[in-house]
């Protein structure tokens, strides 16, 4: 094994990851929407701008609702129920629901107005901006921009963790469901001088079509690029299962076959027998599923670099599979 090849392998581990990472963010997208998580927490962050949980000030709180609801904030989604809001329609919005459909055109208005506010975080906050932006409105008006823009970049932290530990669990049913297995993987790299070259033939031309917006990759065409690789299930042929280790060792071949790759009995299944080597595959799952979370972003941009080192140097040589000579014995051996 040399150097060379260890890069191979990197790359072709890479490509997995990327596609993988693809498909899992498509069906966390999709779980997204169907939930509802960016705009529940968009609505949960504004209200907590203008009335948190625990206000019981009727003003505040009818002031929040109609904020939400507001032509520049819900009017902006067809159903009501925005992901996104711009920073300026909040501030108009606000303003205008604060100064309760008045005239305030002038920083004058704005202290009379906030100044009848009930006491509470909104009136803090406006308070406090408008000391900061003196007798200047689109100061003012700026400074509730940035207030607001503070807030939404504090939603986001929130999502993306929140979004982090849903590809790592969809990671996992997906690694698990497919069997993509690390360690299974990387063995069957290493074994298989035609695999890395197909892998590295895939990475490179994937490098050059570069990095597809989430959803716009169909999952056919991921399954495929896969398709070389010993990941998926099938069951043992009737009469031919294997018993002890063997039975839960993956099936590698010099030239993996496409699809599934392991061997599992309907017997073993239903009497939920479980061994040593399960554990291990459950570690590669978990593996996978972790480099998933980083992102086809991340990984893309390291299968860039990894393609350009590779072409940098001299290309992998493939040698031809040793074949077993009549008497059963390797030729040339």
């Amino acid at each position: 094994m040399t150097l060379s090849d260890v890069l191979t392998i990197t790359i072709a581990l890479v490509l997995t990851y990327t596609m993988m990472s693809l498909l899992v963010s498509t069906v966390q997208e999709q779980v997204a929407a169907i939930f509802k998580n960016r705009q529940k927490g968009l609505e949960a962050a504004i209200r907590e701008l203008v009335a948190p949980d625990g206000t019981t000030n009727g003003q505040l709180r009818q002031i929040a609702e109609e904020l939400y609801g507001h032509a520049l904030v819900g009017g902006t989604s067809p159903k009501g129920r925005p992901s996104y809001v711009p920073a300026r329609n909040f501030t108009l919005a606000l303003l205008s629901l604060v100064s309760q459909g008045s005239q305030a055109d002038t920083m004058v208005d704005i202290r009379k107005t906030v100044g009848a506010l009930p006491d509470g975080k909104l009136k803090q906050a406006l308070t406090t901006l408008m000391e900061s932006a003196g007798a200047d409105l689109d100061s003012f008006r700026a400074a509730v921009d940035g207030w607001y823009d503070q807030a939404m970049d504090r939603l986001n932290g929130q999502y993306k963790r929140h979004t982090q530990a849903w590809l790592v669990a969809i990671g996992f049913l997906l690694a698990a469901a497919l069997n993509v297995d690390t360690f299974t993987l990387v063995d069957a790299l290493m074994k298989s001088p035609q695999l890395r070259a197909e892998l590295q033939l895939k990475a490179e031309v994937f490098s050059k079509q570069g990095l597809p917006p989430d959803g716009d990759i169909s999952v056919s065409r991921i399954l495929s690029d896969l398709a070389p690789l010993p990941i998926g299930w099938h069951f043992c042929p009737s009469g031919a299962q294997q018993t002890g280790a063997e039975a839960a060792k993956p099936s590698i071949s010099a030239t993996p076959p496409t699809g599934s790759t392991r061997c599992v009995s309907p017997e073993r299944l239903v009497r939920a027998e479980l061994r040593w080597t399960d554990a291990l595959n459950v570690a590669g799952w978990l593996l996978t599923a972790i480099a998933i979370s980083f992102g086809a972003p991340f990984w893309f941009q390291l299968l860039n670099q990894l393609v350009n080192l590779r072409a940098a140097g001299p290309p992998p040589e493939v040698k031809p599979e040793a074949k077993p000579d009549a008497k059963g014995g390797r030729a040339g051996s």
